[in-house]
């Protein structure tokens, strides 16, 4: 029987929105949001049912914004500080709450709560308010630990709250993709994800993001290719501040696993991903400098797509006689250089094999004959399979006339 969950907010779309105003991105440069996202869970509140983790962010974010000595009184703001970590750490701990009986030390071990939340909250209630440096620090340790333990996993559901909001909305797909991809390249909070959760956090991006495309009014494909154009057009796949003649190493490995997994996801992703970069190193007028560092970086991402071992299970989706037909005969230097080392390898391909062949038939011929009509043949009769006594090469749908 299907377990019904009872939640404060209506969709998973307000419960990221509150997430990005605690934890905003490291791009973001707009107003501070925090005291609305207090009040939203304030709000939550009455409907019942919210998280300890989601109260406890906004208790501590609360106490933070408490924090003004021209406005209150420095008694005022330890109590604040205190009151809030002390709620946050009984809310997880307290064995009178939930679990069986066990003692706080025994239960912060079984979550991973520092024991030293427990040594301070212990303090706190028991003794003098710690002094305002332990408080502020112990503050924002407890907002990392939420982050790490709550907010981040949130969106492992590729159900996430983005793809409602693109449907309640009507946002443009690029603008939910674009916000996926920035959150990806920039950071989704004020601390980055740790690197035990790094793949968890490549697996939720590329969820979302085929989420997304899978969305797209026009269908999966047409959000796919969006995709593939946004990440060159908003040049997420390139440094910056990369010189000409620099390694792509970085890039290639912050961007591989995501774009594998979209791969694996929905494999034309590549076919999409390869003619777009193809078009732009080719067909675009603006770029034929050899001194161009973007197209420099789009020739390295079609090599490194072609020819790195991580992307040898899925070099079949590549269009590669296509990028070499778009390339040749182009003006620009890059253009020039991908067809001509495409080529090569062709032709360096079509010299190897017959020798190859040549040395595999030699010592495995009698072995291959042995299999074909022994062993494997015994299986295929055994299926209901056998070889024909003559073989018609009439085409499918011909009748033969007698």
């Amino acid at each position: 029987m299907a377990k019904v969950t009872f939640t404060a907010w209506k969709t998973k779309a307000q419960l990221l929105d509150v997430r990005s105003e605690f934890y905003p991105p490291t791009w973001y440069t707009g107003p501070d949001r925090r005291s609305h996202a207090c009040a939203t869970v304030e709000a939550w509140k009455l409907r019942g049912n919210v998280p300890h983790h989601v109260e406890a962010t906004a208790l501590l974010t609360d106490a933070i914004l408490h924090d003004d000595g021209l406005r209150n009184s420095i008694f005022s703001i330890r109590a604040t500080y205190s009151a809030a970590f002390c709620r946050f750490v009984t809310g997880l701990v307290d064995t009178k709450v939930t679990g069986p009986r066990r003692t706080m030390f025994q239960r912060a071990m079984d979550l991973g709560l520092p024991a030293s939340f427990v040594e301070l909250r212990h303090e706190a209630t028991h003794r003098e308010p710690p002094s305002l440096v332990v408080l502020r620090k112990a503050t924002q340790r407890s907002l990392e630990w939420l982050w790490d333990n709550y907010w981040a996993n949130i969106d492992l559901d590729v159900i996430g709250g983005v793809l409602q909001y693109n449907r309640d909305e009507g946002l443009p797909i690029t603008t939910v993709l674009g916000e996926v991809l920035q959150e990806f390249v920039h950071g989704s909070g004020s601390r980055p994800a740790q690197k035990k959760r790094k793949r968890e956090h490549e697996d939720g991006i590329a969820g979302r993001l085929l989420e997304i495309c899978s969305m797209s009014r026009d269908g999966m494909d047409a959000g796919l290719a969006a995709l593939s154009v946004l990440l060159l057009d908003l040049k997420l796949l390139f440094d910056s501040e990369r010189r000409l003649g620099d390694s792509m190493n970085a890039m290639f490995e912050k961007w591989d696993p995501v774009l594998q997994k979209v791969a694996d996801g929905h494999s034309p992703f590549l076919l999409f991903l390869s003619e777009e970069l193809v078009h732009k190193l080719a067909l675009n007028p603006a770029t034929d400098s050899p001194e161009n560092t973007i197209d420099e970086g789009i020739f390295l991402w079609l090599d490194h797509l072609l020819n790195s071992p991580t992307w040898e299970s899925r070099k079949q989706y590549l269009p590669r006689d296509y990028i070499i037909a778009v390339c040749h005969g182009q003006p620009s230097h890059w253009a020039k250089m991908m067809a001509q080392n495409l080529q090569l390898q062709q032709q360096g391909s079509a010299a190897v094999v017959p020798r190859r062949q040549m040395t595999v038939n030699k010592s495995s011929k009698k072995r291959a004959h042995t299999v074909s009509d022994g062993e494997f043949s015994r299986k295929l009769q055994g299926h209901g399979w056998g070889l024909a006594e003559k073989w018609d090469n009439r085409p499918l749908g011909m009748t033969l006339k007698i």
